[in-house]
């Protein structure tokens, strides 16, 4: 099943819904698709498809109504025709912005502030991925040298006692220890905003360690120098927002873990704007 939700290019999104229709129903056209839409020109579809016709308000909701959205998807559908279409940068943020807004949320728990102890220690979210794959049978010791850099087994045992008062892990009869949610979030207000900080600069230091200790076959580090307007700064901190999401998806549908990783990325200026006063 086509799911509009995947897609961030409404063409492709078309073009693959009526390969699945045609393989799928043998009366199926684009003629019986644009009589379907209430459309008089019967290669209306393929033209748009083509990028040979772009879509209006009244036909995005004309073709909403062929394919059968839902309320939810014909949001995400018509917000992803205008993104698509869109000639400027204020215009491709707006619509970005409510197209990661409409998408279908992961299933993510936002962490409350009373919880942020989390962020303390970098290796406390580590542990939390760790410890539901590991079987390190309650040898603390075992587990902290598991990690990279290792931890002592007194951390180990103090972090796994955090992670469960927190309600981060739980254990079972068997004594496994399982996550209460499969992905967390923090959103915090400028007052936890410091604690997260930290814990970022706790990780930047042990990516800096990585060139190291890690062979350059089991990291990756790229940068890249770009000249471009504030606004299109914008559009890149919401994109790589969305690259966020991308991979926790990814990762919560992965059911063989071996190993956790950090992923951070940084986008920061590297000379001032011309806006501002010399």
């Amino acid at each position: 099943m086509i799911n509009v939700f995947e897609y961030q290019n409404y063409r492709t999104y078309l073009k693959d819904y009526y390969q699945y229709q045609k393989a799928t129903k043998k009366n199926f056209s684009y003629r019986y698709f644009s009589e379907k839409a209430g459309v008089n020109t019967p290669s209306f579809l393929y033209y748009v498809i083509e990028n040979k016709r772009n879509l209006t308000e009244s036909s995005v909701l004309k073709i909403s109504q062929a394919i059968g959205h839902s309320r939810e998807e014909a949001d995400y559908f018509e917000n992803l025709v205008f993104f698509n279409q869109a000639k400027t940068i204020n215009e491709k943020n707006h619509y970005y912005s409510k197209l990661i807004e409409i998408r279908r949320p992961l299933d993510v728990q936002t962490i409350e502030p009373d919880r942020y102890e989390y962020y303390s220690k970098w290796y406390h979210s580590v542990i939390r991925e760790v410890a539901t794959f590991y079987h390190f049978k309650d040898d603390y010791s075992k587990l902290g040298s598991f990690l990279v850099p290792p931890i002592t087994g007194h951390e180990v045992k103090e972090s796994l006692r955090l992670l469960e008062r927190l309600g981060f892990l739980e254990r079972d009869e068997q004594g496994l220890y399982h996550q209460t949610n499969n992905l967390v979030l923090g959103r915090p207000s400028p007052l936890q905003a410091f604690q997260i900080e930290r814990f970022q600069l706790e990780m930047l230091r042990l990516a800096i360690k990585s060139y190291d200790g890690i062979p350059i076959d089991r990291r990756m580090s790229t940068s890249t120098t770009l000249s471009v307007s504030v606004k299109t700064v914008e559009l890149f901190k919401l994109r790589i927002r969305e690259l966020q999401r991308d991979l926790m998806e990814i990762a919560r549908m992965d059911d063989a873990e071996e190993q956790a990783i950090q992923v951070t990325v940084n986008l920061f200026p590297v000379s001032r704007c011309t806006h501002e006063k010399q």
